[in-house]
């Protein structure tokens, strides 16, 4: 009798248990709520791990895209919004929301064609004031926003009919068509509200291929696959969105099955073994690495000086032996896979011999002393070749190639350390120009502008490089507008770059989707959207 008292006392707390925590679950959908922890919870986990996919993102301060400054939440917001004007592969804007487009009033203003049929999620119709709304709404956005480089760009933008809308540029610019990549939000939504305090940014009403669902702080972002004016319907019902605090926990958490997507940069590929029980899909980011000079050397300030240290840098070592070929080999700071770039024949290979004949043409020809660099006899004095390769400690690959460069550098007469220094201090010397070599990378914008580095006095021409030649080129793409012409300047551009180099270009850094291999149905990640094509992925 005492057990069976015992059995049924237990039998009740279960049951109450399961009771509480249905409540919890049920009452959980609204914005901020807190999931249930019991056994309906879990039993409800196990149901949809058959129907779920699994992603992550860092802490979102909101889930506005406009006001959002995180990269790996615009990710997951792609999910949600479309952009206005897209990228595709090659990394050309191509038509979304916007249909189509023409500049007048000297190329100012760009007078844009809305696709009809478009809605958001509550079936209410996508207009040209949206779009006036959004652009409006970006201009609010900080500094440190994911799509803050757009606002930058626009003046203002007006409805002109049923289905148009003009935008003004503050200039004509080659590259103002890149600024309309941004995601639109609903104006009738938000309804005159505060966007910077509205509690609508972590309730989104989007127009993509997944709706919001709920979202817990800290904890979890919950989408669901829905009907829209883009696509088709995904064929993965639910979406779960892991809050995590950095990339080595992501990597950590698709080690251990705890998610089923990985975007990987160059810093973890090959570092982890990822292709257990998973497949990979790479694209080349926009990512570049390269050696910069000091132009106020006056060794460094010699054309044939910079030419030979190009000739020697072992390209293929470095992409082989440091970056584990999870990069492509590349010279001027323009992606090679982009739409623009005419040039696939490298100019600057290995060749020891060569760099050799052009430090004897530069009047390197012996040294001092038996055993020392290469040296020359000028007015001022006598120059050797002794140079230091500037690093932050922090990026071991970095070190490695610089300590490639340097042996092979030092096997032709040169005289050149590398020296490892703290990231905080890398900058400041960077910026102080106290540096005679360093070995960099640039997170490139879609927008390729190489005024950003080498137009005189830019803010990070960190070498105090000037050319009028380079300045010219520069003006000019800004000023090509339409494709054929922006494809012509920048070949031009690609050629002065070559012909004077500001830079050696090494590599651009392949990434990659790493995936569960029980997903498929999966085409090419990008690197404007990893997760492209997303509504076709299957879970087997």
């Amino acid at each position: 009798m005492k057990q069976l008292i015992c059995l049924l006392l237990v039998l009740v707390m279960i049951f109450s248990g399961c009771a509480a925590n249905e409540d919890e679950a049920t009452s959980g959908t609204a914005v901020g709520s807190q999931v249930g922890e019991g056994n309906v919870m879990q039993q409800e986990d196990q149901k949809e791990e058959k129907t779920a996919l699994y992603l992550s993102m860092r802490t979102a301060f909101t889930l506005n895209p406009l006001l959002n400054e995180e990269e790996t939440v615009d990710r997951i917001l792609k999910l949600i919004y479309e952009p206005f004007v897209s990228i595709d592969e090659m990394g050309k804007p191509v038509p979304n929301i916007a249909e189509n487009w023409y500049y007048s009033e000297e190329s100012r203003v760009l007078n844009v064609r809305i696709r009809q049929g478009l809605t958001w999620h509550d079936g209410s119709p996508i207009t040209p004031s949206d779009v006036v709304f959004s652009i409006n709404a970006l201009k609010q956005c900080r500094d440190t926003g994911v799509y803050a480089v757009c606002a930058q760009r626009i003046l203002s933008a007006e409805v002109t009919g049923e289905n148009t809308v003009a935008i003004t540029f503050y200039t004509a610019d080659s590259n103002n068509l890149y600024a309309l990549t941004f995601p639109l939000i609903s104006e009738a939504y938000y309804g005159g509200e505060d966007l910077a305090t509205s509690e609508k940014n972590f309730a989104p009403l989007g127009n993509s291929i997944y709706a919001f669902e709920s979202y817990t702080p800290a904890k979890e972002l919950r989408l669901v696959a829905t009907d829209n004016s883009f696509s088709s319907r995904p064929n993965i019902e639910h979406v779960s969105v892991s809050i995590t605090s950095s990339g080595d926990t992501d990597v950590f958490s698709f080690e251990q099955g705890m998610i089923d997507a990985l975007v990987a940069d160059e810093t973890v590929l090959g570092a982890v073994n990822l292709e257990e029980n998973s497949r990979s899909y790479s694209f080349t980011e926009n990512y570049y690495d390269f050696l910069g000079f000091q132009f106020e050397n006056p060794v460094l300030s010699d054309l044939s000086v910079r030419r030979a240290i190009a000739y020697a840098i072992p390209k293929e070592s470095i992409l082989e032996g440091v970056y584990l070929q999870n990069a492509v080999r590349a010279e001027a700071p323009l992606n090679p896979n982009s739409w623009m770039n005419q040039r696939h024949n490298e100019t600057y290979g290995y060749n020891l011999q060569s760099a050799r004949d052009l430090l004897a043409e530069a009047g390197f020809t012996s040294a001092q002393q038996e055993g020392e660099p290469l040296s020359r006899n000028t007015q001022e004095g006598t120059e050797r070749l002794v140079f230091t390769i500037l690093v932050n400690e922090e990026n071991t690959k970095r070190v490695q190639a610089a300590a490639r460069i340097a042996e092979s550098l030092n096997s032709i007469g040169f005289d050149v350390t590398v020296e490892e220094v703290p990231f905080a201090e890398y900058t400041a010397r960077l910026e102080n120009g106290d540096f005679t070599l360093f070995l960099g990378g640039w997170k490139l914008s879609y927008m390729p502008d190489f005024g950003y580095f080498f137009e005189t006095g830019a803010a990070h021409n960190y070498g105090h490089y000037s050319s009028a030649a380079m300045d010219a080129a520069i003006s000019a793409y800004r000023q090509a507008i339409g494709e054929t012409a922006m494809t012509e300047a920048m070949a031009r551009l690609q050629e002065c770059f070559l012909a004077e180099l500001p830079y050696v270009g090494i590599a651009f850094l392949n990434g990659a989707l790493f995936l569960n291999d029980q997903i498929s149905g999966v085409g090419l990640p990008t690197e404007f959207h990893p997760l492209e094509g997303m509504e076709y992925w299957q879970l087997e």
